[in-house]
C-alpha cells in the first residue's frame, strides 16, 4: 500500500512529529530543518486520519506564513477545500471575539483600530492632558501602550506602577486612550488577542465552549511568542486532543516587542508530559557553515542542547575579512558580487541596522549593480532621510517648492493645513514660489501662522548663508539641531526612533564621506547632484537584484551565498543591548540567524574604522568573532599596512598583506583620473601616511584638494 502524501519524502524525526498522535509536542526545528513542511503534514494528517476539520486551528505569525501553510495542505489533501482555521493569532482572536461580543462587554459590530487611528487617538490624549510631542514623540508612546498591553498589563495597573517623568505621564495618556476607544466602539490590534485571553479566563462558559471546538492545536514560531500570544495558547491548549508548538529557541530574536524566549524553553514544564522531538537534519548549508554558526550559538545559556547536521556536505569554511576602514568594506563586498556576473540575485548583504544599508546601496550604484532592500525603504526613500535632504535642498535654493512644502511644518511648529492651503491658492493666483509668497502670505492668515511662518523663513535663511561657508556635513550637523529634528528621536528608546537616530547620524557620515571623494572645496550643489546619482533608478533595472536586509527582517529567507557585514562592537552586539546577558544572547543569537540564511558561501566582514555621524572612530571587534570555531574559518585582512596597532584584529598571518593597490602611485606630476572630475595632474603633495593630502588640477573642474587616501583617484 503506498504511502500517504503527508508522510512522503519526510525524514524519520519529521515523520516522528507528524505522526504524533494525542498530547503536547513540541518539535525543536533547527535552522533549515523543514519546519514548515512538519507543520503542514501533520495538519493534513490529522484529516487524513478521521479528525474533524473544524476541530484544528493552525496559527503562526504572519499572513503569508498562514498562506503558505493552507496552500501546502490543499495539495497534500489531493486539493480539495481546507476549512479548518489557518492563520494569524490576531486574526484567530478576532473571530472569536465577534462570536463572544456580548459576552466581552463589546459592541455587535466593534471597529478595529489600524495603525494611524491609533497614533491619531494617542496625539488627541495628548493634547488634552497637555503632553508635549517634543518631550514624548507619539510613537513612542503609542509603542509603550502596545507592549504594556501584550504583557497583559492593564491601563490602571501600568498607571498605578509608573514612578518616573516620562512613565506617569504615559500612563495617564493610556488611561485617556482606553476611554477614547471604548468611545468609538473600537479595539485595537493588541487587543484582540488580550480581550480573547481576559474573556477565556473569566467567563468558564465561553472558555470550554471554545475548547469543544478546537481539538487539534498547532502553533508555529512558538519562540515568537509573547505574553499575551502565550496565555492564549495555554488556554486554549489545556484539554486539547494534541496541541502541536514548533520553534527554535536559537532563533528567538523579537525580544524587543515582547516576545520571550522562555516559552519555548519551559514548554515540558507548562505541559507535563509533552513529547520532545528535535529535527536536526538542516537541508539548507553546508557543514562548514553550520559549524561555524552552531559554535557561536553554544555559547547562549537558555538553549536545549542540539546538533545540527548538514545534509549537504562540508563546502569551504566560511571567510572573515578585516578591513581598515568602512568604505573599503563596501567596496570590497560590492567587488565581489560584482564578479558573480549573472548570480547577483544570489547574493544577500545583512546588517544589523537599517542604516548601515547606505555604503553598500551607494556602491553598488556605481557599479549598476541592481538590488532590493527587504522589509524597508532603501536609504535614501527613508523619511527622516528625505526631510534632512529638504532642507538642504531649500538651503541651497529656497525656491524649490518640493522642499519647502515637505518641510515647512516637519517638525511640527502651527503650520497646519488650512495655512499651506491659502498659500498654495496665492501660489497659484501669482505664479510666484512657496518662498515668495510667504514673504508676504496672504491677508487671512492667523497671527500665530504668520509668525510661524517668519521663523521658518529665518531660519532658511541662516541655513542659506552658512551653506555659502560651510561643507555639507557640518551644514547638515547644524541643522539637524536648529530645527530641532534631531530631538524628534533623541528622547525614545523605541527600536524605530533608534533607526531614525541613526539614519540621519549615517546621512552625515555620507555627506563627511562625499566630501572626502570630491575634495575640500566640495559644495552642497555637488552634494545634493551626488545624492541624486546615488538614487539613480537604472541601478534597480533589469534582472533580480542583490538582497539587502537587516539580520530580523532576513529570518525566514535563504541565499546560495550571504555577507553578514559590520561584526564590531556597537553593531552586533548592539549599542543599546549594554552588557545584560539577555540581550547579549539575543544578539548572538540575532548573527546565528544570519550566518544560516547562507547555504553555499558565507562571508563575515568587519572595519578598524568607521564614520559615525561624519567623524572616523575606531571600532572594535564584535565578541562575537571570537566565539567563532577558528578552524571553521578563513581569515583575510585588507590595507591594514601596521597590524600591530590594530589589535584585536591583526595577527602576524596577516601582516603580509599591506595598502590596498595604486595608493603608492599618486605622486606630484602623476596624471590621474576621479569618477566626478575626469583628467587631471597632481600639482602638490603634503604630508604622509593617512594624512597626506594632494593638490589636483583637473581639465575640467580645475584644481581641487584631496585628502589621499579617500581621493578616489587612479593613475590614468
Amino acid at each position: 500500500m503506498p504511502e500517504s502524501p503527508s508522510l512522503q519524502g519526510l525524514n524519520p524525526e519529521q515523520k516522528t512529529a507528524v505522526l504524533h498522535e494525542r498530547g503536547p509536542l513540541l518539535v525543536l526545528a533547527g535552522a533549515g530543518s523543514g519546519k514548515t513542511r512538519v507543520i503542514t503534514n501533520r495538519l493534513a494528517r490529522l484529516v487524513e486520519t478521521g479528525a474533524d476539520p473544524r476541530t484544528i486551528v493552525a496559527v503562526t505569525f504572519t499572513n503569508k506564513a498562514a498562506d503558505e501553510m493552507r496552500e501546502r495542505a490543499k495539495r497534500l489533501l489531493g486539493g480539495r477545500p481546507l476549512v479548518s482555521f489557518v492563520g494569524t493569532f490576531h486574526s484567530w482572536a478576532l473571530r472569536f471575539l465577534r462570536r463572544h461580543a456580548a459576552l466581552a462587554g463589546l459592541p455587535p459590530r466593534f471597529s478595529i483600530a489600524d495603525s494611524a487611528d491609533q497614533l491619531a487617538l494617542v496625539k488627541e490624549a495628548m493634547e488634552e492632558l497637555g503632553v508635549s510631542e517634543q518631550v514624548l514623540p507619539p510613537g513612542a508612546v503609542r509603542s509603550r501602550i502596545s507592549h504594556a498591553k501584550n504583557a497583559l498589563v492593564s491601563a490602571q495597573a501600568f498607571a498605578d506602577s509608573q514612578t518616573d517623568y516620562a512613565g506617569e505621564r504615559i500612563g495617564r495618556v493610556f488611561l485617556l486612550y482606553e476611554k477614547k476607544l471604548a468611545a468609538a466602539g473600537a479595539l485595537d490590534f493588541d487587543d484582540l488577542i488580550v480581550r480573547a485571553v481576559r474573556l477565556l479566563r473569566d467567563r468558564p462558559d465561553a472558555a470550554a465552549a471554545e475548547r469543544a471546538r478546537v481539538r487539534h492545536l498547532l502553533i508555529d514560531e512558538y519562540q515568537d511568542t509573547n505574553t499575551s500570544q502565550d496565555a492564549l495558547v495555554k488556554l486554549l491548549g489545556q484539554g486539547a486532543d494534541s496541541l502541536c508548538a514548533v520553534g527554535d529557541e536559537d532563533q528567538a530574536i523579537y525580544r524587543w516587542r515582547g516576545a520571550e524566549v522562555e516559552h519555548i524553553l519551559r514548554f515540558d514544564q507548562d505541559f507535563p508530559g509533552a513529547r520532545i522531538v528535535p529535527l536536526e537534519r538542516n537541508y539548507r548549508s553546508t557543514s562548514g557553515i553550520l559549524d561555524a554558526a552552531s559554535g557561536l550559538v553554544a555559547n547562549n545559556r537558555r538553549r536545549r542542547p542540539k546538533r545540527l547536521i548538514a545534509d549537504r556536505g562540508a563546502g569551504a569554511r566560511i571567510r572573515l575579512w578585516r578591513f581598515d576602514e568602512d568604505r573599503s568594506e563596501a567596496e570590497a563586498v560590492a567587488r565581489a558580487v560584482e564578479e558573480r556576473r549573472g548570480e547577483v540575485g544570489d547574493v544577500a548583504i545583512l546588517y544589523r541596522t537599517n542604516a548601515q544599508s547606505r555604503s553598500f546601496e551607494e556602491e553598488l550604484v556605481r557599479r549598476r549593480i541592481p538590488y532590493v532592500v527587504v522589509g524597508g525603504m532603501k536609504f535614501y526613500e527613508r523619511a527622516e532621510v528625505k526631510d534632512a535632504l529638504a532642507y538642504l535642498r531649500l538651503a541651497a535654493r529656497p525656491e524649490d517648492d518640493l522642499a519647502f512644502r515637505r518641510v515647512v511644518n516637519v517638525p511640527a511648529r502651527g503650520i497646519g493645513q488650512a495655512t499651506l492651503d491659502r498659500i498654495g491658492r496665492a501660489v497659484r493666483e501669482s505664479g510666484k514660489s512657496w518662498w515668495e509668497v510667504s514673504a508676504n502670505p496672504p491677508p487671512e492668515l492667523a497671527d500665530r501662522a504668520r509668525t510661524a511662518l517668519s521663523r521658518f523663513r529665518a531660519l532658511v535663511s541662516e541655513l542659506s548663508d552658512r551653506a555659502q561657508s560651510e561643507p555639507p556635513s557640518a551644514l547638515l550637523e547644524h541643522l539637524l539641531e536648529s530645527t530641532g529634528y534631531a530631538a524628534l528621536y533623541d528622547a525614545s528608546s523605541e527600536p524605530e526612533d533608534v533607526a531614525r537616530r541613526e539614519n540621519l547620524a549615517e546621512l552625515v557620515s555620507a555627506a563627511r564621506e562625499f566630501e572626502r571623494r570630491s575634495g575640500e572645496d566640495a559644495t552642497l550643489a555637488e552634494y545634493l547632484d551626488s545624492v541624486v546619482l546615488a538614487t539613480d533608478a537604472e541601478a534597480a533595472r533589469g534582472g533580480r537584484g542583490v538582497t539587502l536586509s537587516t539580520l530580523h527582517a532576513a529570518k525566514g529567507l535563504e541565499f546560495p551565498a550571504v555577507f553578514v557585514v559590520g561584526l564590531e562592537e556597537g553593531y552586533l552586539p548592539h549599542g543599546q543591548s549594554g552588557e545584560e546577558e539577555d540581550e547579549l544572547e539575543e544578539e548572538r543569537r540575532l548573527l546565528y540567524v544570519g550566518m544560516t540564511r547562507a547555504k553555499d558561501e558565507l562571508t563575515l566582514t568587519l572595519a578598524r574604522r568607521r564614520l559615525v555621524f561624519g567623524r572616523v572612530q575606531p571600532r572594535m571587534e564584535s565578541r562575537f568573532v571570537s566565539e567563532i570555531p577558528s578552524n571553521s574559518t578563513e581569515e583575510r585582512t585588507f590595507g591594514i599596512s601596521r597590524p600591530a596597532a590594530f589589535a584585536p584584529f591583526a595577527t602576524e598571518d596577516e601582516s603580509q598583506e599591506v595598502e590596498l593597490p595604486g595608493a603608492g602611485d599618486l605622486r606630484r606630476g602623476r596624471r590621474v583620473r576621479h569618477p566626478r572630475y575626469g583628467y587631471g595632474v597632481i600639482l602638490s603633495q603634503e604630508g604622509s601616511g593617512d594624512e597626506t593630502r594632494l593638490t589636483v588640477y583637473f581639465d575640467r573642474a580645475g584644481k581641487k584638494k584631496f585628502v589621499a587616501r579617500y581621493a578616489d583617484l587612479t593613475p590614468a
